[in-house]
Order: C-alpha cells, then sequence, then structure tokens
C-alpha cells in the first residue's frame, strides 16, 4: 500500500493534521501577503459575471449572474436570488413549460439541489442531484445524476437515471461514465447518450418507448425539431434529418435556429464569430466576434452572451433583418493582446497579455483537455498581476477544441503526453526570451503543470498547481473519476496503465523541482483534495520546496469571499517565488 495512501481519507485524524500543518506552513510564509491582496481580488470577484444564459421569449433572456449578488433575472426583472451561503450555480429552460430551473450548491460543491420557479414566482423543490428538467406529455421529468451512490434500481455508479413522475424511464443500461442530455419538441423527444467527451448516440421518437437511434458519432448536438424534421449538428456539419446541410471549415460550438436561418458559431483564428445560413445551407452572412461564452434562440430572436480580454461580458439580442439590441454590458480593462504562434510538432498558438514592456514574469497558462478551448477571456485574478508588471500566456493545446475533433483526440488517451510537451514550447520560448516562467493551470490543468514540471523541470521557474489530478493510476477510484476514463484510458486496463504510469505527476515526482504551489478545496466533490495532499507528501519527503493551501472551497463555483481567499495565497506565491530567483 502506498504510504501516503491514509490522505484519501479526509475523516482520518493524521490526514486532518497534515492539512492544518500544511496550511499553517503557508500561512507563516505568504500569509501576510495574502492578507494585503485579498482585499482587491474580494473587490474583483464581487463584480457581476454571467454564469449562464437561455431564450426564455422572444423578448427576454434568463440569466445567470454570480459575484456580489448571484440571482437570476429574467429579462431585467430578478426572479431569484440565491439564499446565504449558498450559490446559484445554473439555470435549465424547462421544455414545454414556462417554468425555470435553478440549481444551487453551497461553497462550490457539485451536489446540487435543483428548483422550478414558475411564472407567478412560486417555487417547487425537485431534489439533489437532479439536472435538465422538462415536461414531456404533461409530465415532469428530469435527469438525476447518481455521482456518490448507486442508482435505485442497483446499477453501477457514477451514472444517470431518467425520471418522469417517481419512474425511472430510461438510463438502466448506462454504464458508469455515461451520461444523457434531453430536448423535447412537444410530443417529440431527443436524447444523447455520450461516452466521455469523444462519442455520442443521438436518439428520437415519441416517448422512451420507442427511442430509435438516428445517429451516432463525435460532437453531436441537437438544433431544432421544424415540421417533422430534425436538424441536429454532428462534428463540424449540420444535418437536417440525415441530409448534410452544411459543412463547416472551423470546428463548431453551437448552432442555434431561428426558424429560416441558423446562427453557426465557430472557432476561426481562435476567436468565435457566427456564420449564417440558410435553412438549405446557404451562407448569407458573417459576424465578428471575439468570444461567444452562451447563445441561445427563441422565434426569430438570438441572444448571446459574449467576452473579450478587453470586457467583461455583454448581453445582446440579435432579431432577424434588425440591427443588435445590447442589453447588459459591464467591465473594460486596458490590456495588449498578442497572438503568438510557437513550432513545435505542430504549430501552436497563444494570447499573449501585457502592460508594460518589462515583465516581472510570464504566467503561462495552460489547460489541454477535455475538449475545452482557452479563447479570449477577460482576466480575473491575474489582472492584479498584469497590473503589478507580470504578463501572461495563455496555451491552446492539442486535448482543448482550438482546432476541432482531431485537434482533441490528438492531445487524450495515448496522445496524452503531447500535451505536455506543447505547453513545454511555450515555456522554452519565454525562457529564450530571458523571461521567468511561472507554469499555471487547474484541474486537468493541474495535471498539465505536474506532468510537464517533472518532464521539463528546466524550462520552469515556478509552478501553480490548483484542485489537480495527479495520481492518474487512482484517479477512477476518488469521487467522480470514472467519467474521465474516456478521456485518459482505464488505470485497470494493460493497454493504458503503463502509458498512465509513465506520466502521472504524483508517481513520476524527483527531486530537485522548482518551487511550487498547490492548492485544492476540503468542499471538492469533483477531483479528490488527496490529489494534491499525496502529491505535496510525497515532494516534500523527496526534499523539494511545495506549499499546499487547502481551502473551504470546492471544485466548481464557490463563493466571492472563497476564491478571493484561494487567489490571494496563489498571487502571494507567485510574487514571493519570482522576487527570490
Amino acid at each position: 500500500m502506498d504510504e501516503f495512501e491514509y490522505l484519501e481519507d479526509l475523516n482520518n485524524e493524521r490526514t486532518k493534521s497534515f492539512i492544518e500543518n500544511e496550511n499553517k506552513k503557508t500561512e507563516e510564509k505568504l500569509g501576510k501577503r495574502a492578507k494585503e491582496l485579498y482585499p482587491k481580488l474580494l473587490e474583483i470577484y464581487k463584480e457581476p459575471y454571467v454564469l449562464s444564459m437561455f431564450a426564455y421569449d422572444e423578448n427576454n433572456p434568463v440569466i445567470l449572474l454570480y459575484g456580489e449578488k448571484n440571482q437570476v433575472l429574467l429579462g431585467n426583472k430578478v426572479i431569484y436570488t440565491s439564499p446565504k451561503d449558498y450559490v446559484a450555480s445554473s439555470v435549465w429552460k424547462v421544455y414545454n413549460s414556462k417554468e425555470i430551473g435553478v440549481s444551487i450548491e453551497k461553497k462550490g460543491s457539485d451536489k446540487i439541489t435543483t428548483f422550478l420557479i414558475s411564472p407567478d414566482g412560486k417555487t417547487t423543490e425537485l431534489g439533489e442531484m437532479v439536472e435538465s428538467p422538462f415536461y414531456f406529455k404533461n409530465e415532469l421529468c428530469y435527469i438525476k445524476s447518481y455521482r456518490y451512490s448507486p442508482p435505485p434500481d442497483g446499477g453501477e455508479y457514477p451514472a444517470d437515471r431518467v425520471f418522469c413522475g417517481n419512474e425511472i424511464v430510461y438510463g438502466k443500461d448506462l454504464k458508469p461514465g455515461e451520461f444523457v442530455s434531453i430536448r423535447t419538441f412537444g410530443d417529440f423527444i431527443t436524447l444523447i447518450r455520450s461516452k466521455g467527451w469523444r462519442y455520442s448516440e443521438l436518439y428520437a421518437g415519441e416517448g422512451f418507448d420507442s427511442l430509435k437511434k438516428i445517429d451516432e458519432g463525435e460532437v453531436i448536438d441537437v438544433i431544432d425539431y421544424v415540421q417533422g424534421s430534425l436538424i441536429y449538428q454532428k462534428n463540424d456539419s449540420v444535418y437536417l434529418d440525415k441530409k448534410k446541410i452544411i459543412k463547416s471549415d472551423y470546428p463548431i460550438l453551437g448552432v442555434s435556429s431561428l426558424k429560416e436561418t441558423l446562427a453557426v458559431e465557430v472557432i476561426k483564428d481562435y476567436r468565435t464569430p457566427l456564420l449564417f445560413y440558410s435553412i438549405n445551407g446557404d451562407k448569407i452572412g458573417e459576424e465578428i466576434h471575439d468570444n461567444i461564452q452562451f447563445m441561445d434562440s427563441e422565434g426569430h430572436s438570438l441572444f448571446i452572451v459574449e467576452t473579450s480580454f478587453n470586457y467583461k461580458f455583454k448581453v445582446s439580442r440579435r432579431v432577424k433583418e434588425k440591427s443588435e439590441e445590447t442589453i447588459m454590458q459591464y467591465g473594460n480593462y486596458d490590456v495588449k493582446v498578442t497572438d503568438i504562434y510557437v513550432k513545435g510538432d505542430v504549430l501552436l498558438h497563444g494570447f499573449l497579455l501585457t502592460k508594460t514592456n518589462n515583465s516581472k514574469g510570464v504566467i503561462v497558462y495552460g489547460y489541454g483537455g477535455f475538449r475545452i478551448s482557452l479563447l479570449p477571456s477577460f482576466p480575473m485574478s491575474t489582472r492584479l498581476l498584469l497590473d503589478e508588471g507580470y504578463s501572461v500566456l495563455i496555451t491552446n493545446l492539442r486535448g482543448g477544441y482550438e482546432n476541432g475533433e482531431e485537434w482533441h483526440k490528438a492531445g487524450m488517451l495515448l496522445n496524452k503526453k503531447n500535451v505536455f510537451k506543447d505547453f513545454s514550447e511555450f515555456l522554452r520560448l519565454v525562457k529564450s526570451l530571458g523571461g521567468k516562467t511561472i507554469a499555471m493551470g487547474g484541474s486537468n490543468g493541474g495535471l498539465l503543470v505536474g506532468a510537464t514540471e517533472n518532464e521539463y523541470p528546466n524550462v520552469i521557474d515556478c509552478a501553480v498547481i490548483g484542485h489537480p489530478v495527479l495520481d492518474m493510476l487512482r484517479y477512477d477510484k476518488l469521487y467522480v473519476g470514472k467519467y474521465w476514463v474516456e478521456e485518459y484510458g482505464d488505470p485497470n486496463d494493460p493497454k493504458y496503465r503503463d502509458y498512465l504510469l509513465s506520466y502521472s505527476p504524483y508517481h513520476n515526482l524527483k527531486k530537485g523541482l522548482p518551487k511550487t504551489f498547490v492548492y485544492t478545496g476540503i468542499n471538492d466533490d469533483r477531483v479528490h483534495p488527496a490529489h494534491a495532499l499525496k502529491y505535496v507528501a510525497k515532494s516534500e519527503k523527496l526534499g523539494n520546496d511545495v506549499m499546499l493551501f487547502v481551502n473551504d472551497s470546492g471544485h466548481a463555483i464557490a463563493d466571492p469571499e472563497s476564491e478571493a481567499r484561494e487567489y490571494s495565497y496563489v498571487l502571494a506565491f507567485i510574487e514571493e517565488c519570482t522576487s527570490s530567483k
């Protein structure tokens, strides 16, 4: 047995003592500066931010705001404010109804509780781990996620089940890590069954007992059902029934139907323009946008939430043949943005953010996985560092979706090491120009930094690893890790085990690594805190200069105070590490 495996038990007194001692050491080294940074960061995290949005009707979107005021808005009217110590983290369009679904969670935990809010303000609780409520044939239905215990039918978990009333109507044959999404159009239902982030099956029919497979493949999403014809996206194409009507030259992020027109959001030159097509597939227009975060339509109205490096968000409405109407916008920031290209095994792109010509250091930020793209986005915690004279380099690595599904697949499973090599190319570039490098990433990005630090320690001056996945041989046994098997590979399968072992940050720790700061949240129920705890314990035993901060946060959206506290230590570490070199 691994000598540090006891740290997987958060109720173990030795684990509690370890966390307490590590936090005390970190407080002694960074606490004074963290307290100075905290008020400035709190001010930033209290600013409004759009967490989610959907079209309620042709005139009004539903907007979920995060910040000092965590509220749900219908148009410009506040219809829900989260209770104390809770955060509203999701809103749901309730198909075949005028009700609105809202999920709340405590301290960033993934353990959500979902409510329905009626137009007259009545609130109905649906229960824990309930997602995507909808009505089908006048009956309330929803998806329930079983992440921490078996479903009532005795199947394996984590997995989803679909309920209508009190009965399970779909999901008994779902395997661990598979999940579903549903959209209804009157008495017609569509269901997407997904295996991880790379393969889906599309079903449709007039009932759960009559669903028929329509298609299967990568990146499938349902768009609309018009006069008996189903419109859906499959990878970089749009289909009307099974006939391909649009083939995009760029990765498609989303499609919205404006009845006679389709709005297609793509990634082009690492930004997200909108392309407009007729229902027959003829291109009729294009709009330039930096980064559309949310897009949804109702009737002939298209609602958009967008951001950039220079403004925080803008919510707008576009009506067929009419000009754009701005509903809400917030935040301006003057930062210079430069597109950087690096030639490694493939041509790589990054965004360099600067405010001064002389940089104290370059925060090289990456993720590289799960089809997540790093596109222009308003700086949050790094804004203080930019103001202080640091630069930020945001890297587009294989494993993301910036160049489509093939780009994603080139950084997953047995190709995962490509991501670490890509990241090292950016770090090497900064070093070659005489800059100090701060490698930074969270979650899967924490895996990225940990693995890169082991493999390429000479190109990193300081490392920041947040809420990380680090033990690649036991990740599937900790909390909801089974969901990631399709992305990383099964540690129990000989085909993947040796490869996972060859780059697992925890198993490949060595002496002499750069200064490293690791942080996690004790309430993180997505990525188990043990990844961070075991890594730090082993690294310390090897004699490395490593610090740990365990916050009271979770993995997901927490509260402004918790996020500001967490990042005050991150920024204090970056300042301390770069000033000592």
